[in-house]
């Protein structure tokens, strides 16, 4: 039986757009001005570094085969995803760290990496001889994630052969996707198969499973996964908008564009969540009003403006309608429950 992950509800294909950021920080280490491929998608390169910002998994797509083609390098996911530092990635360090064999690694590992994106489905299957890790795309995708599969091949292939250790033999290792023009034929001596799914899977012998872990880096502090709030379609209205709200249009279309998902596609996706925009536009207002009123910095107006409303009392009666008291009587009461 094989372990996997994402829950159904939750294959809503976002992804925390800080994956794209060793893209950014590749190029930029080889001079490569990056700026045409962030304009062509509408992004600005601030955005990379931000882990509280999530976008369709297809935005990333078109960013990093963008940055593919302004590299001039085919290979480009390839290339960063070798460059990668797996010890600081948290769903590697936190399971390789407790864990004792390959299996007690996938088992802990399946269960973190879902915090980095909602678009995939991660799969360890294990069969009589060979075991299969699969990373299954949860939709069919518009565009081609060329870059991010040659990405996910570097990646995945050092995880295995980094806690695989001295049992490491390419030979007897398979990789497989439907997109296979990101990685190059017979990369790191592995077989390197033309697959059906859009996804991608790492196939070796069953045994490694359990034999024990490689010794890994000197043991460091836990590192725990920046959010655990699952990647739906209200966390990345959330991420995108917490700075937009005084901004006066806020609707489906220029809220799906910054997510980067078709309008149509965005409000079934709504539907099914059983919300509206409406509805979670209203609740980010109420929240982030919230914060700003416990933090006690800024006036009831300025905190109005800062939501679209240049009149307090229209804040007040917007406050009040969704509460049931003031803004000011909402300060007083934290005041005294501090």
């Amino acid at each position: 039986m094989p372990l996997n992950t994402i829950p159904q509800g939750q294959s809503e294909g976002f992804i925390r757009l800080a994956l794209a950021e060793p893209f950014l920080r590749y190029l930029s280490e080889r001079q490569i001005d990056p700026r045409p491929a962030l304009d062509q998608v509408g992004l600005q390169a601030e955005l990379l570094s931000d882990p509280s910002v999530y976008v369709h998994s297809e935005l990333v797509f078109g960013l990093i085969n963008a940055f593919s083609d302004l590299a001039g390098d085919r290979f480009l996911g390839l290339h960063v995803g070798e460059t990668f530092d797996l010890q600081a990635w948290p769903p590697f360090a936190q399971a390789r760290q407790s864990s004792k064999s390959l299996f007690e690694f996938f088992a802990r590992f399946v269960q973190i990496v879902p915090q980095e994106s909602s678009s995939v489905r991660h799969r360890l299957i294990v069969d009589a001889d060979r075991a299969t890790y699969q990373i299954e795309r949860q939709q069919e995708p518009a565009v081609p994630p060329v870059q991010v599969t040659g990405f996910g091949a570097a990646i995945y292939v050092r995880l295995l052969q980094t806690v695989v250790g001295r049992a490491w033999d390419p030979s007897v290792v398979r990789w497989e996707s439907r997109y296979i023009n990101g990685v190059p034929v017979g990369y790191k001596g592995i077989e390197v198969s033309l697959g059906t799914s859009p996804g991608m899977q790492i196939n070796f012998p069953v045994d490694w499973l359990f034999k024990a872990q490689a010794p890994g880096v000197a043991a460091n502090p836990p590192i725990t996964a920046q959010h655990e709030e699952e990647i739906t379609v209200v966390a990345a209205i959330r991420s995108v908008l917490r700075d937009k709200l005084d901004e006066a249009d806020l609707g489906p279309q220029v809220v799906s564009g910054l997510l980067g998902i078709q309008t149509d596609r965005f409000l079934k996706v709504l539907q099914q969540q059983g919300t509206t925009l409406p509805r979670e536009i209203k609740h980010l207002k109420i929240d982030v009003a919230k914060e700003h009123l416990n933090q006690n910095r800024k006036t009831i107006a300025e905190i109005g403006l800062l939501l679209g409303y240049s009149d307090k009392s229209h804040f007040t009666r917007f406050f009040r309608g969704q509460t049931g008291m003031t803004p000011t009587q909402f300060r007083a009461d934290t005041s005294l429950a501090k």
